[in-house]
């Protein structure tokens, strides 16, 4: 009970962290979905996609090789952050390069040839977000969470004002700006990742002139399958947008990504949940040694309980949490139902994946992410011509359900885990059913939040002894 303590408490404070975090970022979706048309919102949603994907090749693993190395070299973590630091402030210049000089060809390629800056833009933010993986996974390690949190809100703040000064408090005080439309987006960004740099000088004044060949070859060999099943896993993340700019007629394409896109948005609470427990959740893993398979049994139960009650609770809101959009989106409102189970299956998956980076076979990952993305491809060209973003959403709920699936029944015959699967099979159940009738009745009261109640009442009943062990 000790060690789920200390799990809770961390999951606690990087959650209320990253629940004011993706507030501050989730409160300016209802400014952008309001001063962008859908076209310009589909546009920023491919270039946060592109940002995603860029992110996982330019960190290639190093945040979770340094948790997996460092504390397998405890005695010698200064030279492992400085070898991995070196490692990514040389492979992020020379990023850098090639897209100074290829930024416009690569414009072309993804649609924006009118504004190739904004790719440019796009590079910078990204650089900076990589150099700072490694400083933001070490202040984890080290349990300095309120340093890690400042850092984190400062930024998104800085990017929230910004936006709202520009979209909304300059032009009403009678500025004339520059009408760079999405640019400005990518703009404010630009300018609160470069704060974060700043906060973190003392994270890079601690780097030391130091590479250690023999640290940066094991960390290779750890974080390369994981930059190889991250690749195939936010691209089966992100690809849905691609796949509706490519497929669909190009006269509507752009505001279907837009519109698909603004209601994913509404998935944050369950997204934000799954990140706060993942920062908590690798170094705690990682740390711990006694019981840790039962440990993984049991948070992986309580994990899916809190995510099913977590969906039956949005959707039974839905009713005042579609107003943090635009009322233009609200006609593809039933999608959220499909969106938030696919989340509930990414964030499970997540916590299953604990099982190949502790038995060091991170090649898992690869083959189960590959699987997933294969199912995407040919989930979505086939489905997406047909019945448009609908084919997206319903593809991307059979590729999470799929990996899910495929990763518990490889790790239980490599890494044997004693999940309890009668009732995680019952929360998911539950779930599917009563999110349904939350979705389809969001306007009687009645029904929506008796749905939440009763899910709520399972979990809490099933959890009755736990609950009783943590009182006690």
């Amino acid at each position: 009970m000790a060690s789920m303590k200390s799990l809770l408490s961390d999951t606690v404070l990087y959650g209320l962290s990253s629940i004011i975090a993706r507030l501050l970022n989730f409160a300016l979706t209802p400014l952008l979905t309001v001063v962008l048309s859908k076209s310009e919102y589909g546009v920023n949603a491919l270039l946060y996609v592109s940002i995603a994907f860029l992110m996982v090749i330019l960190t290639y693993g190093f945040e979770t090789a340094y948790f997996r190395i460092s504390e397998k070299n405890s005695n010698e973590e200064h030279r492992v952050y400085s070898t991995a630091m070196w490692s990514l402030i040389v492979s992020t210049i020379i990023f850098l390069i090639i897209f100074s000089i290829y930024y416009i060809p690569i414009s072309e390629l993804i649609h924006m040839s009118n504004r190739p800056y904004l790719v440019l833009w796009m590079a910078w933010i990204v650089a900076m977000d990589a150099i700072s993986a490694v400083p933001f996974a070490r202040l984890r390690a080290q349990r300095r969470a309120k340093r890690f949190i400042f850092i984190k809100i400062s930024q998104i703040a800085v990017n929230f004002i910004l936006c709202y000064s520009i979209f909304l408090i300059l032009p009403n005080l009678g500025y004339e700006l520059p009408d760079w439309q999405v640019g400005w987006v990518l703009f404010a960004n630009l300018i609160a990742s470069g704060f974060m740099i700043i906060l973190l000088l003392p994270e890079f004044f601690a780097v030391k002139m130091i590479f250690d060949f023999g640290i940066w070859k094991t960390m290779m060999v750890f974080g390369l399958p994981l930059l190889l099943a991250g690749l195939p896993g936010i691209a089966n993340e992100m690809a849905d947008r691609f796949f509706i700019e490519y497929l669909m007629p190009v006269s509507s394409s752009k505001q279907e990504v837009g519109t698909y896109s603004a209601i994913y948005k509404l998935s944050i609470f369950i997204i934000l949940f799954n990140q706060a427990f993942r920062y908590a959740a690798e170094p705690f893993f990682f740390k711990e040694s006694e019981n840790k398979k039962q440990q993984l049994a049991e948070v992986l139960r309580l994990f899916t309980g809190i995510l099913c009650i977590g969906m039956v609770s949005v959707l039974a809101g839905l009713d005042g949490i579609k107003f943090f959009i635009d009322s233009k989106y609200w006609e593809a409102l039933p999608l959220l139902y499909i969106l938030l189970l696919s989340n509930v299956f990414l964030s499970m998956n997540t916590q299953i994946s604990m099982w190949y980076k502790l038995s060091d076979k991170t090649y898992m990952g690869f083959y189960i992410t590959i699987v997933g993305l294969a199912i995407t491809v040919i989930g979505n060209f086939t489905l997406i011509p047909i019945i448009g973003i609908d084919g997206a959403a319903w593809t991307t709920l059979v590729s999470y359900m799929a990996m899910t699936i495929i990763s518990i029944i490889l790790g239980q015959l490599s890494y044997k885990i004693p999940y309890d699967f009668k009732k995680i099979f019952l929360y998911l159940i539950s779930a599917s059913i009563l999110g349904w009738i939350a979705s389809e009745n969001m306007s009687n009261y009645f029904y929506s939040f008796g749905a939440m109640f009763i899910m709520i009442s399972i979990v809490l009943f099933s959890e009755r002894k736990f609950l009783m062990r943590s009182v006690k």
